[in-house]
């Protein structure tokens, strides 16, 4: 089973590669490249969660790669598979099918056609190394990878000043869900002295402990996580982005406000619950976040004369709501709430 982890970040992988060498004029072998790549990734989690089901194995870690060893720090690449995991790689492995599937025929005799299905693939890749990542070094990879595509993506009509412009505004608010990452990294490893992996936070009394001893550096990582999960998923005060983000083709917009990038911030906060659960006034900030996303989304929405404004303000309130469900520990809710 721990070699399934790495075939699920190689078949994307190898379908980017692929698309890469495939000539621009191309297009149904551009177009087959992506959908062959994105449906055996589907087919593959079908298979992989039916199992994984069957056999009861509540988690999966593999310390695959050491890329870096010191006396005092070790660097390595950490896959972890758990029903947050499962979620995910279902849900945004059929989405972007689906997306892709649409775009096929939407963007027939664009100048762009392989520039935005190696884009796709990019985005794909980047989504995937973020789900099974099993410590904050792996997600920053894919938070990269994901982060420029979604970049890309936006500022397709480069040609054009409006999508050009919201792009590079994207981009900054991007850059402080970055900052907010490698805060929440150099922090940790002051406080655990170690590459802190997702399985280790899931250990109550070891991750009490070092906040008993360390109270503020525990505030301060979780102040750095609800930072870097307030700006990836346009809540607030950050959530005047998203609809900016639809200045792409529609195809694109759909990653959006679809379901993918806005809630990867929800995966984040997720993984990190162990950790930020036990800290009181982090619950409350992260419940008045949500509310406060909620109304401010809700209300917007019902004064926008655009169909992409009003799905992209409603599906902000709904990351709110479901902010307040991760804050109450109703996790399974959550999950169900994202699938919908």
């Amino acid at each position: 089973m721990k070699t399934a982890l790495i075939i699920f970040i190689l078949i994307p992988l190898t379908g980017f590669i692929t698309n890469l060498f495939i000539s621009p004029k191309n297009e149904k072998l551009i177009s087959l490249t992506a959908l062959f790549t994105i449906g055996s990734q589907l087919l593959f989690a079908v298979g992989f969660i039916f199992y994984w089901m069957i056999h009861h194995t509540p988690v999966i870690n593999v310390n695959e790669l050491t890329l870096y060893k010191h006396a005092d720090y070790t660097f390595f690449i950490d896959l972890f598979f758990d029903k947050i995991t499962a979620t995910y790689l279902f849900v945004s492995s059929l989405l972007s099918l689906l997306i892709v599937i649409y775009a096929k025929t939407y963007l027939h005799r664009e100048s762009g056609y392989k520039r935005f299905f190696n884009t796709i693939l990019f985005f794909f890749l980047g989504l995937n190394i973020i789900i099974f990542s099993g410590n904050f070094e792996t997600l920053f990879i894919g938070w990269e990878i994901f982060g420029i595509s979604s970049f890309l993506l936006i500022a397709f009509y480069r040609n054009r000043y409006l999508p050009v412009r919201n792009a590079f505004k994207i981009f900054s608010i991007y850059r402080i869900a970055d900052l907010g990452l490698i805060l929440t990294m150099w922090l940790s490893h002051h406080l655990w002295h170690e590459n802190i992996t997702f399985l280790e936070l899931n250990n109550s009394t070891l991750v009490q402990d070092h906040l008993l001893t360390h109270p503020y550096v525990g505030y301060a990582i979780s102040l750095a996580i609800l930072l870097a999960v307030a700006a990836k998923s346009a809540q607030f005060p950050f959530s005047y982005w998203l609809p900016r983000a639809m200045e792409g083709p529609t195809p694109s917009s759909a990653i959006f406000y679809g379901s993918l990038a806005i809630h990867i911030g929800i995966f984040l906060i997720l993984r990190t619950y162990p950790f930020w659960s036990q800290q009181v006034v982090i619950k409350i900030l992260v419940i008045t976040m949500g509310v406060f996303s909620a109304i401010i989304g809700t209300l917007t929405s019902r004064v926008q004369s655009s169909i992409k404004s009003q799905i992209a303000y409603s599906s902000i309130a709904q990351i709110g709501l479901i902010f307040i469900e991760i804050a109450l520990g109703l996790e399974t809710l959550a999950l169900i709430h994202f699938i919908r």
